[in-house]
């Protein structure tokens, strides 16, 4: 059974104006990544790999419901973390509603809006784990994790935005999602992303060098893609029992989605991760192996490629359940390629990682670096 990619124009295409350009690189041919645009290089440049390619060619679809909802949450988060008009500004360009939006197209703006303010919490949460106080500080990463599970007990007491915004808001969301029947696959997706981080943490406190393996599978647990496979099957009323999720083939391109959303934070998030001294990148860890960086950004390109052969390999041993659980399982992986999907478009259109040059980034395939790279 073979996943159905809707190929039909984006709806709202405008929302994506900003990224026209795909380009025309072979999308395996990783051998000579940077003999291309050498006009364009300098010493402090890396040249990417082509991230638009196989199931990420396919043009993502915005949720009509985009704008509108993006406002509202927006509005809800300036209030509750109490921004000031820059900070509000900083994150309307980060635009985390555009990703969501890509993430869940077809999302009522109920459950949109419980995506959107999942992320803007899960990325004020996990930045203090990355760049933040808690980056090598085990104890008090451990209190936050306990704190923050704690609040999906459903007799835990209600938390003001007064007394900890950043948990008000996480509850909020628990409020909302658990009215629908997915809530222990939920918590179990949730309590494995802090654990993740937590063991993030300890990394850096111990400065533990990781194995290539080693250090995707903890990145598969801390990214919060997981989660957000739970968010999507929610928005979208998917309906699967666990022994369907635990197939082979669908826990493979979870997998493989997961890989996809890891392997492109990390290029595209690199002069960032510089710039504030983040670490838990791979072409850091596979500089730190001997590689140089273009080296090392050329191997990321070969783990993309081999990321896409095993999301096919995986749909070939996919088996039939009958028309109505077919129908919910083609959802559900078109689903999970969303969640890369979207995040590989609004890693280039959002301020977060390449600030207002991530299209020229996008149509070059340059990406310039601090000097001192």
């Amino acid at each position: 059974m073979v996943s159905t990619i809707d190929t039909s124009p984006a709806r709202n295409e405008s929302l994506l104006s900003e990224t026209p350009y795909r380009s025309d690189t072979s999308p395996l041919s990783y051998g000579n990544e940077s003999e291309v645009n050498q006009d364009l290089m300098t010493t402090s440049s890396i040249q990417l790999p082509d991230l638009f390619s196989s199931i990420m060619s396919i043009d993502p679809v915005v949720n009509p419901s985009y704008k509108k909802v993006k406002a509202e949450a927006e509005a809800w988060i300036s209030m509750v973390f109490n921004l000031n008009e820059e900070q509000a500004q900083k994150n309307t360009e980060a635009n985390f509603a555009l990703m969501n939006a890509m993430w869940a197209p077809n999302a009522g703006d109920a459950a949109l809006r419980v995506m959107i303010d999942w992320h803007h919490w899960v990325f004020a949460f996990d930045d203090q784990f990355d760049e933040g106080p808690l980056n090598s500080d085990p104890v008090k990463a451990a209190e936050e994790i306990i704190y923050t599970l704690a609040l999906l007990d459903d007799v835990h007491p209600q938390v003001s935005p007064e007394e900890n915004p950043l948990r008000h808001v996480f509850q909020s969301t628990w409020f909302r999602y658990r009215e629908v029947t997915l809530q222990a696959r939920y918590r179990n997706r949730i309590r494995k992303y802090c654990l993740g981080v937590l063991r993030q943490v300890g990394v850096n406190y111990h400065s533990s060098a990781l194995s290539i393996e080693d250090y995707m599978n903890l990145r598969r647990h801390s990214i919060g893609t997981y989660p957000s496979f739970s968010l999507v099957e929610y928005a979208h009323g998917i309906e699967l029992t666990q022994e369907i999720i635990d197939h082979f083939s669908i826990r493979t391109c979870e997998e493989v989605a997961s890989d996809l959303v890891i392997l492109v934070n990390d290029l595209l998030s690199y002069r960032k991760d510089l710039e504030q001294g983040v670490r838990h990148n791979i072409i850091i860890l596979l500089k730190d192996q001997g590689h140089t960086t273009q080296q090392a950004v050329d191997r990321v390109g070969h783990m993309l490629a081999a990321a896409y052969q095993r999301w096919y390999s995986a749909l070939v041993e996919l088996p039939t359940w009958g028309e109505k659980t077919d129908k919910e399982v083609l959802k559900y992986i078109d689903g999970c390629r969303n969640v890369a999907l979207g995040n590989l478009h609004w890693s280039y259109s959002s301020g977060r990682y390449l600030g207002d040059e991530g299209q020229q980034v996008r149509r070059t395939q340059i990406l310039n670096l601090p000097p001192e790279e």
